[in-house]
């Protein structure tokens, strides 16, 4: 085995505080965090100070990684979002795949194009893709925005803006389309159908990219729709491939945020939250941006940290240029990406058990025993470098962050009595072991169709969430889908040798 590797960029105060050192790194460049739940927000950028916009792949050691070899090759990972911008010159060379659009214009039928040069509905999806796959370069050629795994194949899928408009008059809306059946969702599904979940376009395109064969699926939006997207999920999960999601940014609008908790809540789902480039929790203020104040709040299944703050993307919220970027929005492809560099050193490692070696290598330390430090920081910065030093194969093939029984440590509230059923968990609010694997063993894999049997009654955690939210409410923000199969076991792709 290699030597340990930790971030070796100089570390401020620890991020995840004296309790956890060994989760715990601070980045070099002084920055300030605004961002908001809604696309991409950012702010025009001079070529001159570009370079310390990339502050995040110098603190993940991209140019180490991409030196020896790790670059995501043979790794699938589906974006789920609006729109995206194939032909800016930060993704020019990527290996991306446009799998489809699932919003049409109710007059014509005629899908929405999810290609479009339009910032206003691309550059949110595009900031992600360019954050698993920039080549560094932009338009001028000057410094771009660089991917975390620059030779990973993105499949993309488009599922518009809500109500989008369909020009600059504002009178026609697209509603949610299966391209595939050629035919508008049937939105009034009652919630004991099992194709209840197609009535949303982001968790329908998230199980389409798991069957798809993706390797990892990403999805940075916040959802109000809880059984739409536990359909989706428990594919998923059945499946082995980690849905990769966002939690909210830094915002002073509790009433939204306790109302749109998808999919991020989930029991299995890899919710992820952002640092700056300090080491510090994203936090709000200024008038640069939309006001947000305090702190990111993360989420009580929080799983990862990544760089969230003063993030070089191909866009401002105006125009197509090299602009500053904030949000989770950006950590989660990051998470993301280490899962795929983690897939891609040891094939024969499945998805779950390099989210068991990422648990594990968090932070500049090395290898330590896991530790959720709390809502806000969860087991720590992903460091990519670490985890390449650990074979995640030895570890046991099952999602960490999947919690099975109310007799899990992670379900017990502070101070309170420990839960007598999972409904009472303060991990998640489902699903449940028995919802995802009906026939009782988690062996029943792959890919699976919801059934009535899954679906046919709303859960318990869903009867004291729906008190909370809005059903099909959705905040903007950016999905990224990426599928991983549960066994790659059979791949013939062998690891590359590094120094």
């Amino acid at each position: 085995m290699k030597p340990q590797v930790g971030l070796t960029l100089r570390l401020g105060v620890s991020l995840l505080g004296v309790r956890s050192a060994t989760a715990a790194v601070g980045l070099a460049v002084s920055a300030v965090l605004l961002g908001g739940v809604g696309p991409v927000n950012a702010v025009a950028l001079p070529e001159n100070e570009r370079s310390s916009a990339l502050w995040y792949a110098d603190g993940l050691r991209f140019d180490e990684l991409q030196a020896q070899g790790a670059t995501g090759e043979g790794v699938k990972i589906a974006v789920i979002d609006a729109a995206l911008n194939p032909d800016v010159a930060e993704l020019a060379g990527a290996n991306i795949t446009v799998k489809g659009s699932y919003c049409a214009f109710p007059d014509t039928g005629t899908p929405v194009p999810a290609v479009s040069d339009d910032v206003a509905r691309a550059g949110h999806g595009t900031s992600v893709v360019a954050m698993l796959v920039g080549n560094g370069t932009s338009a001028d050629g000057g410094p771009g925005t660089r991917g975390i795994v620059p030779d990973a194949e993105v499949w993309f899928y488009s599922t518009g803006l809500p109500n989008e408009s369909a020009g600059d008059d504002g009178g026609v809306k697209c509603e949610n389309y299966d391209g595939a059946r050629g035919e508008f969702y049937d939105t009034d599904l009652p919630s004991d159908s099992p194709d209840y979940f197609l009535g949303r376009a982001d968790s329908y395109a998230a199980w389409n990219a798991v069957r798809d064969g993706a390797d990892i699926v990403v999805y940075s939006r916040v959802d109000g729709d809880s059984i739409g997207w536990t359909s989706a999920l428990q594919t998923a999960l059945r499946a082995g491939v980690p849905i990769v999601a966002g939690t909210p940014n830094p915002d002073g609008d509790i009433t939204a945020q306790t109302r749109l908790n998808y999919p991020y809540k989930l029991n299995g789902v890899v919710a992820v939250s952002g640092l700056d480039n300090e080491g510090n929790i994203l936090s709000g203020g200024g008038d640069r941006l939309d006001p947000m104040f305090g702190e990111a709040q993360g989420s009580s299944n929080l799983g990862f940290l990544s760089a969230g703050s003063e993030l070089l993307v191909p866009s401002s919220a105006e125009a197509w240029g090299p602009s500053l970027g904030y949000g989770t929005s950006l950590a989660t492809p990051l998470v993301a990406g280490v899962i795929a560099l983690g897939l891609e050193e040891f094939p024969e490692a499945t998805a779950n058990q390099v989210l068991q070696a990422m648990m594990r290598t968090t932070g500049p330390n090395g290898l330590h025993e896991p530790e959720w430090v709390d809502r806000k920081k969860g087991y720590g910065l992903a460091n990519p470098m670490s985890l390449l030093n650990v074979d995640p194969a030895t570890y046991p093939d099952e999602n960490p962050l999947f919690v099975e029984s109310a007799d899990d440590p992670r379900c017990i509230q502070a101070e309170e009595p420990a839960p007598t059923s999972m409904d009472l968990c303060r991990w998640s609010i489902g699903p449940t072991f028995e919802e995802v694997w009906p026939s009782g063993t988690s062996e029943e894999i792959g890919p699976k169709e919801p059934s009535p049997e899954a679906t046919a009654e709303w859960p318990a955690w869903a009867t004291v969430a729906i008190v909370l939210l809005v059903v099909g409410v959705a905040g903007t923000a950016i999905i990224v889908p990426i599928a991983v199969s549960r066994s790659r076991r059979g791949k013939t792709q062998q690891a590359q040798q590094r120094v």
